[in-house]
């Protein structure tokens, strides 16, 4: 028979193994802390009652985020887009624009050679399904875009796109009993594979995005140290469905990215050279227009393009980038010293007992805004 003592005791042993199962899941969900270079604000996610309710960022202040990044509406009097930064107060979310911190343990950031300052994306309601909101690229002169859109407009054919990337049939679907091809949906378009470079934040396509933790400048480029969210979503309209990237790698993964610039390309290499994500071209104003008419309604004119070259001059086959052997130990050694934590002079760990409360849900999630010292 089973005392009252002995079964309050294994009713004990269940919540203590249950709390440290839990706990451990939260230690090991990466915190990155980012820095404001200007005075903003964090808004709360919703359209609830309680939707308006913000915080505002002082220029020095330090937010932190558990690698929750994403390029999402922002519900702020209209339906704009960009990156943002998720971060928590108690049981609430609130975001962020991305474009406005680096991260606190960076050398460097990057520079115009990648950089893009892009502007909001709109709904725009003359463009896409009816009923169901959509964006539209905004007036932006160039663009970082996947290298093979470049084959599918001098081409002159939207259906190259379908057989490069099948996962773009995700987005053919019907819509109060009419039929909408994927080339409707203005996520289906250029967009679809934009490359999106912050200090913050790195987006990669539509369903890509890396929390940035370090930039550092190097000769071919730069080498960046980043988390991929957890808040990225796996499905068939993503850029990078079906990709070895996503086979190998899942979101929170911790991962180092070599961005290597050739002129207008740019290669990008996973944790050393063994796997080549991608290749993508800056194209300029005129190459953005005809590829969206192109996508749009299968006509373009390429008079006036201007295709993107690399450095002496060609816009052929990417070279391989063979990563020497030094870069290499110098990205598990600067992956080694990030695991040590360079904020652990301003953040104490956390006590096991407090991890055992957490794990209970006792005490919520907490943004920290902290004054830069």
């Amino acid at each position: 028979m089973i005392t009252r003592n002995k079964l309050e005791y294994n009713k004990f042993k269940i919540i203590v193994l249950f709390c440290i199962l839990v706990s451990s899941n939260l230690y090991a969900q990466k915190t990155l802390f980012f820095i404001a270079e200007r005075d903003t604000t964090a808004f709360k996610w919703g359209r609830d009652i309680d939707s308006d309710k913000s915080i505002f960022i002082n220029t020095g202040d330090i937010i932190y985020s558990k690698t929750d990044v994403s390029y999402s509406m922002t519900f702020r009097d209209s339906f704009d887009w960009h990156l943002l930064i998720n971060i928590n107060e108690a049981d609430d979310i609130y975001w962020t624009l991305a474009k406005y911190f680096y991260p606190q343990s960076t050398i460097d950031f990057f520079g115009n050679d990648i950089f893009i300052d892009y502007p909001m994306d709109r709904f725009n309601p003359n463009i896409g399904q009816p009923n169901d909101p959509q964006i539209a690229v905004g007036d932006v002169n160039e663009m970082w875009v996947p290298e093979h859109y470049r084959a599918v407009l001098s081409g002159k054919n939207r259906d190259i796109l379908r057989d490069i990337q099948p996962g773009i049939f995700a987005f053919d679907h019907w819509i109060e009993k009419d039929y909408f091809p994927w080339y409707g949906n203005t996520q289906a378009d250029i967009q679809n594979g934009r490359a999106m470079f912050y200090n913050s934040v790195i987006k990669l396509g539509i369903g890509t995005h890396f929390a940035v933790e370090n930039i550092i400048n190097k000769d071919y480029g730069y080498l960046v140290f980043c988390v991929i969210s957890v808040r990225d979503l796996r499905w068939r309209g993503a850029f990078l469905y079906g990709s070895s990237f996503w086979d190998v790698y899942k979101p929170g993964d911790a991962v180092t990215l070599f961005l290597y610039i050739d002129g207008d390309y740019l290669d990008i290499y996973v944790n050393g050279n063994d796997m080549h994500l991608g290749t993508f071209i800056k194209v300029q104003k005129e190459f953005i227009k005809q590829y969206q008419s192109l996508i749009r309604t299968n006509t373009c004119d390429l008079t006036n393009v201007i295709w993107p070259r690399r450095a002496e001059g060609s816009t052929g086959i990417p070279p391989i980038f063979e990563i020497p052997d030094s870069l290499k130990l110098e990205s598990t050694e600067e992956e080694s010293s990030n695991t040590d934590n360079k904020n652990d002079k301003d953040v104490k760990p956390l006590p096991f007992w407090v991890w055992i409360v957490i794990g209970a849900g006792i005490v919520g999630g907490v943004m920290v805004l902290r004054k830069k010292k």
